[in-house]
């Protein structure tokens, strides 16, 4: 009886690599000993991610499409995540932490792999990115690249190990495109107000009516207007009253909220790969706070006053709100919160013309059941701090885009003659006093560069281990460190 040598590839192997997605052997390789049929099998292995076939070949462009993918995650890698990395890290080193030779040794293991990408590597991907495929798998399978002229014998484990990430990071990005068609606009668009030099976190006060800033890209298109819409919306409910030259938000009903800032930021593709790249669950269409909105205002007591009013005038509907995402962290206790209920009670009263004051015990029993509902649903994210302060929801504002009848093209402008489909745009807002936001973004292990710090840490963990790793348990240590640091 004959015996097959090569061992099975066992139930529990191939569930383990479906829920941990770390393996990037690709079956279809088994069988190749050679460049010619390994490449073969990396085409049909791209057909089933998305490229058009034709008589068993790469159907014109596609091959360029996928070279753009890994352009854009060399770039990604190089451009924004190593750099960020390695100029947090080197702050670190400077602290007289116990791990500081693990900042460093981090440090030297990103310098160590930008230099892998020069030696012959990266001309290889370029080369032909299906050369990622037979790369990732060279371990498993170590004559994938026989009669391949110029190409070593054997690959060395890091080109494998660097070909096996820089494979992942493509997985994120197209991801992006795959998972999520309405994620996919809004990236195109960041990448778009980029390349002009836009930033995407001052856009409450972008000329959203200014043709000069209307991309022509179809994608992007889709995501201006839905953007377009929600900002005129918002700003038709503020004002700035002439004598104390302050913003103030009116309901529309007699409540009125003095604000001191708001800050509107889309987020970024890199943060969105980031964010994808964190945690082996996440999938494209659950990034929720595509657009962030914060209200800053002087007296932190008015905040329950200023949801309210968002709801009064329409910019949030309650049945567009994600009634989990309703959290906040502004306030310590139910007592702590009694100023905010009670000046939300006091405006309601003054919109009916009751000038008395609210009843003390309505005010405290109110703070109570409010507190509790509010306190509910805190979201624990490893990644942030439990030092922020702000009051949060999550709401998908309806937005109605026109297409042209005859083109298909999106109207960024109001057209008789249009077809009119209604969108949806994921909106995080939250609502925090200034002297809290600043406290609580600004300062310590919740500062916005020690939280972007530690999410791409987890990234990095997942893409390059096992040439680059922070372990998880230096994270406590980090955050003390992180906290000198912002202090």
């Amino acid at each position: 009886m004959e015996t097959n040598s090569e061992p099975q590839e066992l139930y529990h192997e191939i569930f383990g690599s479906i829920l941990d997605r770390k393996e990037l052997t690709p079956y279809l390789l088994r069988n190749c000993d050679d460049y010619r049929s390994s490449l073969r099998s990396a085409t049909s292995m791209m057909g089933n991610r998305g490229f058009a076939i034709v008589d068993g070949e790469l159907a014109p462009g596609e091959r360029e499409r996928a070279s753009a993918y890994v352009r854009q995650a060399v770039a990604y890698m190089t451009g924004a995540l190593f750099p960020t990395l390695s100029a947090h890290l080197g702050e670190l080193s400077r602290l007289d932490s116990s791990q500081r030779t693990l900042y460093q040794s981090v440090a030297s293991g990103i310098a160590e792999f930008n230099e892998l990408l020069s030696s012959g590597l990266l001309a290889l991907i370029d080369e032909d990115p299906r050369h990622l495929f037979l790369l990732a798998s060279s371990a498993k399978y170590p004559h994938l690249f026989r009669g391949h002229p110029g190409s070593p014998e054997r690959v060395p484990p890091r080109w494998r190990m660097a070909g096996c990430s820089i494979l992942k990071m493509c997985h994120l990005i197209k991801s992006i495109e795959e998972d999520s068609q309405d994620i996919y606009d809004y990236a195109r668009l960041g990448l778009f107000l980029e390349s002009r030099g836009i930033p995407l976190y001052g856009l409450f006060d972008f000329p959203w009516d200014d043709p000069a800033h209307e991309p022509d890209d179809e994608n992007a298109r889709r995501a201006f207007v839905k953007l377009a819409s929600f900002f005129r919306k918002l700003h038709a409910s503020i004002t700035v009253d002439p004598e104390r030259q302050t913003m103030v938000f009116n309901s529309g009903d007699g409540v009125q909220v003095d604000i001191v800032e708001v800050k509107a930021r889309l987020k970024s593709p890199e943060s969105m790969f980031a964010k994808l790249g964190k945690d082996a669950s996440e999938e494209a269409y659950n990034i929720r706070d595509i657009l962030a909105v914060t209200f800053l205002l002087e007296n932190r007591d008015e905040s329950l006053t200023l949801f309210h009013a968002l709801q009064k005038q329409g910019v949030i509907l309650q049945e567009n709100t994600a009634s989990a995402s309703v959290t906040q962290t502004l306030f310590e206790t139910p007592a702590d919160m009694e100023g905010a209920v009670g000046a939300l009670m006091r405006s309601l009263m003054r919109r009916e013309g009751i000038m008395a004051e609210p009843d003390p015990l309505e005010v405290k029993n109110n703070a109570i059941d409010f507190f509790r509902s509010l306190s509910t649903n805190a979201e624990a994210n490893p990644h942030s701090s439990g030092q922020h302060r702000k009051f949060q929801c999550k709401i998908n504002f309806s937005v109605p885009v026109q297409y042209d009848r005859e083109t298909g093209r999106i109207c960024l402008r109001g057209s008789a003659s249009a077809v009119t489909r209604q969108h949806t745009l994921p909106v995080e807002l939250r609502i925090s006093d200034i002297r809290s936001w600043e406290a609580s973004e600004l300062k310590g292990e919740a500062h916005h560069s020690a939280y972007k710090c530690r999410q791409l840490l987890l990234l990095l963990n997942r893409l390059f281990s096992p040439l680059i790793s922070f372990p998880e348990e230096a994270f406590p240590q980090l955050r003390k460190d992180q906290d000198r640091l912002f202090s």
